[in-house]
């Protein structure tokens, strides 16, 4: 039986390893932003890990959207896949840093990027083509 909707695994790929570099950058610069707030307004330290959670997340969308929009098709499984290499990332990255707790908080951070970043892409792929006026 032959797949009417072959994928194009070089641009998905291509599409996926962009989309993590630009929502690691998003996430970035969120945490940026978050951390002079928490330095010139007096906010709670608990508020720190629901911003860097928002971070994430955000990132994640933007990652999987972007990643959606380079690839051009299959939007739910371009934004899961590169939702879960960002959560890889996010894995490896706490192993180098800082000893790795599997908590629940954490698992929340991960299924909420995964899924986030699996609308990203879904939002990515059904967006509307601005028609250009050449």
């Amino acid at each position: 039986m032959n797949n009417p909707y072959p994928i194009d695994w070089h641009r998905l790929l291509r599409g996926v390893l962009v989309g993590v570099l630009i929502g690691e950058a998003v996430t970035i610069v969120l945490l940026f932003l978050f951390s002079c707030m928490m330095a010139f307004v007096d906010l709670p330290l608990a508020a720190a890990d629901w911003m860097s959670s928002g971070a994430l997340v955000i990132g994640a969308a933007a990652g999987g959207f972007l990643s959606a929009v380079i690839s051009k098709a299959n939007g739910l499984l371009t934004g899961f896949l590169c939702g879960a290499l960002f959560c890889i990332l996010l894995i490896l990255l706490s192993l180098v840093f800082h000893s790795f707790e599997v908590t629940a908080f954490f698992l929340l951070k991960v299924t909420l990027s995964l899924i986030f970043s699996a609308i990203g892409g879904i939002l990515g792929v059904n967006r509307k083509q601005r028609k250009r006026k050449y």
